[in-house]
């Protein structure tokens, strides 16, 4: 098995065209957490929020950003 994955980042908060196809290294799970191999993902109204910056002052993310 491979040690790393594609993600979709947010390089920057904006419009469609801060998201990028990156090489990311695959997240170690925690104790108390579990991996999962995703097939399909979709995009919510929050994910495009987020990515515009509108929830920043709550979240306080650090970039890049891969949701999930």
């Amino acid at each position: 098995m491979s040690n790393v994955m594609k993600a979709v980042q947010i390089s920057d908060f904006g419009g469609q065209n801060v998201l990028a196809l990156n090489t990311v290294d695959i997240p170690t799970p925690k104790v108390d957490e579990v991996l999962i191999k995703v097939r399909a993902a979709s995009v919510n109204p929050v994910d495009w929020k987020i990515r515009e910056g509108y929830l920043q002052p709550l979240l306080n993310h650090s970039l890049p950003l891969t949701l999930g």
